[in-house]
Formats: C-alpha cells, structure tokens, sequence
C-alpha cells in the first residue's frame, strides 16, 4: 500500500499547522511556542522528503547539507542513523537520489531557517542541531496521519510510496533501484503492482512492432 501525492500533502499539513498536538497542553512561553512552530515545520519537511525522495528514517537522520545538491538536483545518501549512530547505509553503497521539484522544494524551505545550516549540520535536527529521535518522530507522524484522516501506512509507506508513484508513472525498474538503492533487482520488482496493466499492455505492443512500424510511428510524431 502507498499514499497518493495529495495523502502525503495532507499529513505533512497536519503537521505544519500543529494539528497533532495535544491541545490540553499548549506551549506556555513565546520560546516554546516557536520551538514547536520549527519542529512541526520541520516534520512536514521530513515527511515530503521521505516520499519525494524515497529516503529510508535512516538516511534522512543522517543527511547533512553538503549532502544536497540544488544546483545538480541530486542527493547524495551516504549514510544513515541507527540507535543514535551514523552507519552506512543499508546496501552498503553510496548512491545518488535524482532530487524532485517536491523534494527540493521542502529541502528548501528548511534550508531558510536561522541555524543549522553550514555544510556539515544536519539537514533534519532538533533545537541543539543533533539528530532527530525517530520514536518521538514517527509518534508525531503516526499521530498527523490520524488528525489528516488517511489510511494509517508505517513510517517506511512513504519510501514505497516513492517507489509505487514512479513506477506508476512509468519509470523503468532499474531506475527505481538505483534511486531507492535496493541491492537486488527483486526487491525493486515488487513496485511494478502499481503500473496499470494496461500501459504494460502498451509498452508490450510496442516491443512487437516491426522496425518499419516503429520507424512510421516515429515519423508520425
């Protein structure tokens, strides 16, 4: 199962406008207010780059800014955040994520707060500049998914989510396993479900054409 682009809008909303939130506990001081106004901005972020991306919890834990390239509009994922330690990523490799008008987009807008963002600072941090807890983080998501009113998916839905909308939209299975860094081509087969079976149909038909049928479709076009 996987979010459509407007599910992801609508929990990284829920987020932003701190709608998650306990409201039998409000902020008691402007300093603790705004500090819930960046982390509720900052979780919205995180949200729509997990899906725009395809990045594991992991990865976005571990990004750092000279990770995010605007100019070439790609991503470098290098590494990645378990119990509170950077690793590798889980292939083992360093792969490099074609980064989306979405993704950039939200990568972006962190990028304009006021600290943290010096080449080696955290793209996703909390008010010291440390990483991110991702049990607090994946409570406050599950909790915008119930105010946003959409299927409850993990977490880890929006990494497939990445892979199902691309696959959908066509991309070859290749070029969703280097982006979403899948070691075996088998693991990246399984979001070829989201493709209708009738664009399947026509890319089938197009492989049985005869050159001279391929040639006139392309003068025709």
């Amino acid at each position: 199962m996987f979010y459509a682009p407007e599910d992801v809008e609508a929990i990284a909303r829920a987020l932003a406008e701190g709608r998650h939130r306990d409201p039998a506990h409000p902020a008691v001081s402007d300093g603790e207010r705004a500090a819930r106004q960046a982390e509720d901005s900052q979780d919205a972020e995180i949200v729509r780059v997990a899906a725009y991306a395809g990045l594991r919890l992991g990865e976005l834990l571990a990004l750092r800014w000279h990770d995010v390239d605007f100019a070439g509009s790609v991503l470098t994922v290098a590494r990645a955040m378990s119990a509170g330690e950077e690793c590798s990523t889980k292939s083992g490799r360093v792969r490099r994520v074609p980064l989306a008008d979405q993704a950039a987009a939200a990568l972006d807008r962190t990028s304009r707060r006021e600290r943290y963002t010096c080449p080696e600072d955290f793209v996703f941090c909390n008010v010291y500049g440390r990483a991110l807890d991702d049990s607090a983080l994946r409570r406050r998501y599950r909790r915008a998914q119930a105010t946003a009113d959409v299927r409850p998916l993990r977490f880890h839905g929006l990494r497939h989510t990445f892979g199902s909308l691309l696959a959908m939209r066509g991309v070859d299975v290749v070029t969703i396993q280097k982006a979403m860094g899948h070691s075996a081509l088998a693991t990246t087969s399984r979001y070829l479900h989201a493709r209708p079976a009738s664009e399947q149909a026509g890319v089938f038909t197009r492989a049985f054409r005869s050159t001279v049928e391929g040639e006139a479709e392309l003068a025709a076009a």
